[in-house]
């Protein structure tokens, strides 16, 4: 109680006011006085039961912590801060009413900036791939304290590198997201020059750019038009559009529209390729067959420079039937601009280099050609380019396309790098295969050799190797692990670029085949790596890489590097 405080305030008020001569401050002194004395008989029941905050901290002492990290894009970030909770040191997760939340943000900000943060953990440890392109990052870890809401921070700079500098591309349909394609990059010893590691990712388009990308895959391709890093970009054609990616990162740099002067007004893609061998400046084109009309895009090749050409108008053509989905793509010679099959009347047509009409070929010869190109009677089913007239700088090779005839497949070889349209004698060989090609009818893919007088094809769980020049059975060059996998897609290492692939810049160049295979059970695809003889393709088993890809692989390719 405070009784005695306020009696001795009472008695020094009256003696104050007896001291004063003025009524009004005997009035207020009195008034004062009341409130004082009700005060004074006030018991404070208040509860005063203070206690201190829940004191969190985060600290990186002994943690094994750098100031700052430079790590490659899709590296994973481990990171193990201490955290201390009324000054104890929390372990376990349920030893404290902590919420954590790690994420990453740029660190730089103004125009072009990513103003996006995205949340990379929630728990003390961040265990995190670090899947953002490439720049300077912020990793933040936020700890709060769930009874009182206040927040500790702490953060680190994180520099991400992203250039995918070469490695073998999978061109897939994903299996979570039916009539969605992605992309897969491979490195390692055999797909990089001067690798050291073994590295795939997966889902690189959806990852990039926050969608999967529209339509099943049908071709994959990296145009070599710049030596310089950057100024090339990757195409991504499915059945639904083509894309441009950049080279370094996989972001979207071309929508369909963008790759034309005037888009069609119908957007159907059934082929997307390229002409030509990329030795002569100039002569080289993109093609792409959309809604069953040819463009081509002519480009110089560059030490510096990148593209600034774009598809024109279509080629004109009286008669064309449909279009197979096929060009002729490493001829080495300026007397064709395109050369493409029609799948309706079974004859090849051209067009001249920088012309934009279709043409027929001069006459053939039965008694100097395999087959008459201007009337095959046969339809498209498959095709690759492989061994020609030379080889290494040179490079002209030939086209070999599986065909069929009332229930017969062939192999048919063509020659269309050193012709020209007047010569009579183009198609230079045809090799029955219903005899000699176990599972030939059910043919999912196929592969030409470069260097050797063989193909590979791929039927069932199995990939055959046919060595056409001898007329033999086809063998058996691999079998896949389980009988539910089917063979989706057979390559060979190579490339089309003359110069680029005559100078060794191709790693494993005509002896490295890649195989992807497809488990409808699992709903998993799988790519196999092996090396080969280049002469024979017999497949060295001994070691062999192998990854998992999350989808149905249709197309496989080289991604162009200098390094």
């Amino acid at each position: 109680m405070r009784k005695s405080f306020f009696s001795r305030l009472y008695t020094a008020q009256r003696k104050a006011v007896v001291k004063s001569s003025s009524y009004s401050s005997l009035l207020a002194l009195s008034l004062f006085t009341l409130a004082v004395a009700t005060a004074g008989c006030y018991d404070d029941q208040g509860n005063y039961d203070y206690h201190e905050l829940d004191a969190v901290a985060i600290d990186t002492t002994g943690a094994g912590i750098q100031s700052e990290y430079a790590i490659m894009r899709f590296d994973t970030l481990v990171l193990e801060p201490k955290v201390t909770f009324r000054g104890e040191e929390v372990v376990k997760a349920d030893e404290a009413p902590l919420d954590y939340t790690w994420t990453i943000f740029s660190a730089t900000s103004g125009t072009g900036a990513s103003a996006v943060i995205d949340t990379i953990g929630t728990e003390r440890r961040l265990n995190a791939v670090i899947s953002r392109t490439g720049g300077n990052y912020y990793v933040q870890l936020v700890v709060q304290n769930r009874n009182d809401g206040i927040r500790q921070f702490w953060r680190v700079p994180v520099a991400v590198s992203e250039v995918f500098d070469g490695g073998w591309m999978v061109f897939y349909e994903r299996a979570d997201k039916h009539g969605y394609s992605d992309l897969a990059l491979i490195y390692n010893p055999w797909t990089k020059l001067n690798a050291n590691y073994n590295r795939y990712y997966t889902n690189l388009y959806e990852t990039t750019n926050g969608e999967a990308l529209l339509g099943r895959p049908i071709r994959c391709l990296d145009i070599a038009v710049s030596l310089a890093s950057g100024n090339n970009y990757v195409g991504l054609c499915t059945d639904w559009t083509l894309v441009g990616v950049s080279e370094n990162g996989i972001l979207k740099a071309l929508d369909f529209d963008q790759f034309f002067h005037e888009p069609p007004a119908v957007m159907h893609p059934t082929w997307y390729g390229q002409h030509g061998s990329g030795v002569m400046s100039g002569q080289s084109s993109e093609v792409l067959l959309n809604a069953n009309d040819i463009y081509t895009n002519t480009y110089s090749f560059s030490a510096t420079e990148g593209r600034a050409t774009k598809f024109g108008v279509p080629k004109f053509a009286h008669g064309i039937g449909e279009l197979a989905p096929w060009n002729a793509e490493v001829p080495q010679t300026l007397n064709y601009g395109i050369v493409v099959y029609d799948n309706t009347y079974h004859r090849f047509r051209y067009a001249a280099y920088n012309s934009a009409q279709l043409e027929e070929f001069a006459p053939q010869e039965p008694d100097l050609c395999a087959f008459d190109i201007n009337n095959t009677g046969m339809e498209f089913v498959m095709a690759d380019w492989g061994k020609g007239t030379s080889y290494a700088v040179a490079l002209r090779p030939y086209e070999y396309i599986i065909m069929e005839r009332a229930g017969a497949r062939y192999l048919t070889v063509s020659n269309f790098s050193t012709s020209t349209p007047q010569d009579n004698n183009i198609g230079v060989g045809l090799y029955p295969m219903n005899d000699l090609c176990p599972g030939i009818a059910n043919a999912t893919s196929m592969a030409a050799s470069h260097v050797g007088s063989f193909i590979y094809y791929a039927s069932g769980n199995k990939v055959y190797n046919f060595a056409y020049d001898s007329q033999q059975p086809a063998s058996v060059a691999w079998t896949a692990p389980s009988e539910d996998e089917e063979v989706t897609c057979v390559r060979i290492m190579k490339y089309y670029h003359g110069t680029i692939y005559g100078y060794g810049m191709v790693p494993s160049s005509d002896r490295l085949v890649h195989i992807a295979t497809w488990n409808k059970n699992t709903q998993q695809g799988r790519v196999y790596e092996y090396l080969i003889n280049p002469a024979s393709g017999i497949l060295n088993t001994d070691n062999h890489y192998e990854y998992p890809i999350p989808g149905r692989v249709k197309d496989m390719a080289w991604k162009f590097s200098m390094q």
